[in-house]
Formats: C-alpha cells, structure tokens, sequence
C-alpha cells in the first residue's frame, strides 16, 4: 500500500510538473504570436504609407518634368524679340506649398487655359490642378483641382517646392543663355487612422526642358 501510495503521489507532481511547464509554453507562444502580429501589422501600415506616398510623387514628377516645353521653340530661336518669349517658360514657386507651371501639351505653340497646371497642398490633401481661368494657387469655382491622396487613408503634412537654375553661356560670361532647372519636391503624410506611422520623401526634377533666354 505504501508503494502504491508514493507511486501515486509521484504522479501527480510530475502531472503538476508538465502542466506548468506547458503554460509557461503556451505563454511564451502567445506573446510570441503576439508581437509577430504587432510587427506585420506595423510593416503593413508602413507599406501602405510608402505605396501611397511613391505614387503620388510619381504623378507629380512625371508632370513636372513636362514644364517649359514649348511647340515652337525651334521656330522662334532667332527670331527678334519673339525668341524670348516662350509662353511656357514660367515655373511659379512663390507660394509655400503650391507649384504652378505650363507645358504646351498640343504642340500648338500657343498657351490654353488647358495647359496651365499645378500641384497644391490643401487641408492635409495633395491637390492637381484640372483647369479653369483662374490661375492661381487659390481653388475656387474658376480654378479646379483634383485630389492626388486619399484622405480617408493618408493626411499630407508637407508639400514643398524648391526651383534651382544653372545658366550656361553661349559666349563668355553674358547672355544669351540656357538655363537648365531643377525642382526639389518634399511630401511627408501619415496614415489617418495611425499618427505614429510617418513617412518622407524628396526627389529632384530636371525639367526636360532648358529655359533660354537674351540675359
């Protein structure tokens, strides 16, 4: 009976012994899953941001490096005082947040209201231009713009602009000259529904178009 007895009471610790030692496994998985699912979900937020943030500076770049062009450029070189005066020859960033330019998309030489566009930050959303006969960086009902983020995923909190130029001379150190440009763009956002994921971008344009001019 004795042996019986310690043989019983043997088995119940070591039954005691393998339950605790199974929670402490099952604890030490589940803070294990736990983490795991923190950490994927964190990445995913992240590359969603990325995704939203690259596509948008890709729409922009894509139609800033269009500024400047102009369809009778090879025409006009030579031509008096009409040389100088391309009408697309403009790109306004003297409004913080707002970049306003112009490319002669039908080749006609001569500037629409259609061919005036522009990139606008605007209540935490990333603005393009789409038309109308005011040209400035003010929506309103005749200056039309057409949302590039979603709000609903991403808040934009930086849209900046910075043009530089380089001249070149054609001859020693005095016009005429070719100016070549670049812009620098900065777009930070957030997700809406998560402030702590946060993201930066800067990329810088060369305008595929050289600005020339008599000085």
């Amino acid at each position: 009976m004795l042996t019986r007895s310690r043989q019983r009471g043997i088995s119940l610790i070591e039954l005691m012994v393998s339950v605790g030692i199974s929670l402490v496994l099952l604890l030490g998985m589940t803070s294990f899953l736990t983490t795991s699912l923190k950490s994927n979900t964190s990445t995913m937020k992240a590359a969603r941001l990325n995704q939203e943030l690259r596509a948008i500076m890709l729409l922009i770049s894509r139609d800033v490096r269009r500024a400047g062009y102009w369809g009778n450029a090879s025409s006009g070189v030579g031509v008096g005082s009409a040389a100088y005066s391309n009408p697309f020859g403009t790109v306004n960033v003297a409004t913080p947040g707002c970049l306003l330019y112009s490319y002669d998309r039908d080749g006609d030489g001569s500037q629409g209201s259609a061919e005036q566009y522009g990139v606008l930050l605007s209540g935490g959303v990333a603005l393009l231009r789409s038309g109308g006969s005011d040209y400035s960086c003010t929506p309103g009902v005749n200056n039309s713009w057409e949302a590039l983020s979603d709000s609903k995923v991403t808040t934009i909190g930086t849209l900046s602009f910075s043009l530089a130029s380089t001249p070149y001379y054609l001859s020693g150190t005095s016009g005429p000259n070719i100016l070549t440009r670049t812009v620098t763009i900065t777009l930070a956002g957030q997700l809406k529904n998560d402030s702590s994921v946060k993201q930066t971008l800067t990329e810088t344009v060369k305008l595929e178009n050289d600005l020339f001019q008599a000085s």
